[in-house]
C-alpha cells in the first residue's frame, strides 16, 4: 500500500458493500462531508474493523471489532470528525475528493436521471467531515462489464429434468441475451481510503448523532508524535474454514436456480383464473430469481438502496471473461467482482 503523506497520520481504508456520496461542495473545491451508506441489509455479510496503532520503539498495538449487521443496524447516524482538545463541538468541515477517486464506480454514469441514496435503507451512515479520499487499482488488471440482468438470469437455465429442446432453445436465447445486453466499463478501483491529519491539539472523534450532527461521542483519539494509525472498515461475507463436506452443504443450503417451466400458463383450471395467477406466478418467479442471483452476484444489492426511475434496467457488474457463460452453469458461484463498493453523485 501507499505510505502515508508527511503531514497525515491516520488512513483508514474500507472495502466491501457501501456508497461514497460526498455532499455539500464549497467554493474551494472540497465538500462538508462524505457519507459513506453501509449495507447492512445484505445478508451474510458482516462489518469489521480493524485498527493499528504504529509508534517508534513499541510494538504495533492491533484490536479487532467483528461487528454483525443485527448490531450495528440500530446506529442509523454515526460521525468522524476532528475537533479542538477540550471541545466536544466538531471542528469546520474539510473533505477533499482526490481525482484518483474517479476510478471508482460510479453508478450515475450509468442512469439518467441519476439515482439517489435511499439512507434509511443503509444502516449506519458513516458522516466523515475530515480526510483527503483516495482510490487506486492495484494488482488487478481485469476489465469489467455491465450486463443487462435479464441476460443474466437467461443464463440459469434448469439442466436437470428437462426437455432437451427446451434446454438448446433457452441456452441460445441467453447467449443472444449476453452478447446484446453487456457493455464494457473499463477498470475500476479495488482500493479506498482516507487520510487525515490529526494535530496534538485536536482529537478525532466517532459519535452517535442524526443526519445532522454527532450527539453522544463514543470515544476519540490523537496520535502522539511520530505516532501512526492505520484502520480498515469492511463489510464483506462471512469467513470460515470449511472442509468438502461443509461445502457441499452450503451449497445445498444455498440451493439451485429456481425451475423455469416453458409453459407454466398449461396448468387446469378456468382461462380466467389462469391469466391472474400466472402473472403472479411470473412475478414471484422472477423475485426468487433476483434472490438467488443477489447470493452470487452481490452487486444486486445495490439496486435495494438506491431509487431508480420506473422501467431503468437492473445489471450486474462482471469481471471480463470470455468463459463466463460456461462457468456460471457451475452451482455456488463466486461473487465477480467481490462486494466493489460504489459511488453515487458527487
Amino acid at each position: 500500500m501507499e505510505p502515508l503523506m508527511s503531514n497525515k497520520n491516520v488512513r483508514i481504508y474500507f472495502d466491501g458493500l457501501m456508497v461514497f456520496y460526498f455532499q455539500g461542495k464549497q467554493a474551494d473545491g472540497k465538500f462538508q462531508e462524505c457519507k459513506v451508506g453501509i449495507l447492512t441489509m445484505a445478508a451474510g455479510h458482516e462489518v469489521k474493523l480493524n485498527i493499528i496503532r504504529k509508534r517508534p520503539s513499541y510494538a504495533d498495538e492491533a484490536i479487532a471489532y467483528t461487528l454483525p449487521h443485527e448490531q450495528i443496524e440500530h446506529f442509523k447516524h454515526l460521525w468522524l470528525y476532528l475537533s479542538k482538545a477540550g471541545d466536544p463541538r466538531p471542528s469546520d468541515p474539510s473533505v477533499i475528493r482526490h481525482q484518483s477517486f474517479d476510478q471508482v464506480f460510479d453508478m450515475k454514469r450509468y442512469y439518467n436521471p441519476k439515482p439517489a441514496p435511499i439512507w434509511d435503507a443503509m444502516r449506519p451512515t458513516l458522516h466523515i467531515t475530515t480526510g483527503e479520499f483516495w482510490a487506486a487499482i492495484l494488482n488487478n488488471d481485469d476489465i469489467c462489464r455491465l450486463v443487462d440482468l435479464e441476460g443474466v438470469m437467461s443464463l440459469y437455465t434448469p439442466l436437470f429434468n428437462a426437455n432437451p429442446t427446451a434446454v438448446k432453445r433457452k441456452l441460445e436465447k441467453a447467449v443472444e441475451l449476453f452478447t446484446k445486453s453487456h457493455q464494457e466499463i473499463g477498470r475500476v478501483a479495488n482500493v479506498y481510503w482516507t487520510d487525515i491529519a490529526v494535530e496534538s491539539d485536536q482529537r478525532l472523534a466517532l459519535a452517535v448523532g442524526d443526519d445532522r450532527a454527532p450527539f453522544i461521542e463514543l470515544f476519540s483519539v490523537t496520535p502522539g508524535a511520530g505516532e501512526t494509525i492505520e484502520a480498515s472498515l469492511t463489510n464483506m461475507p462471512v469467513v470460515s474454514a470449511s472442509t468438502d463436506s461443509d461445502h457441499q452443504a452450503d451449497q445445498h443450503q444455498e440451493g439451485t436456480p429456481p425451475h423455469d417451466p416453458e409453459s407454466p400458463h398449461d396448468s387446469p383450471g378456468h382461462h380466467g383464473d389462469q391469466t391472474s395467477q400466472a402473472t403472479m406466478v411470473d412475478m414471484k418467479k422472477e423475485e426468487n430469481r433476483k434472490n438467488y442471483l443477489k447470493r452470487t452476484h452481490h452487486f444486486l444489492h445495490y439496486y435495494d438502496v438506491l431509487k431508480f426511475e420506473k422501467g431503468q434496467k437492473q445489471f450486474v457488474l462482471l469481471q471480463d471473461n470470455k468463459d463466463w457463460i460456461e462457468e456460471s452453469r457451475k452451482r455456488n458461484l463466486r461473487p465477480d467482482p467481490p462486494c466493489i463498493a460504489i459511488e453515487c453523485g458527487v
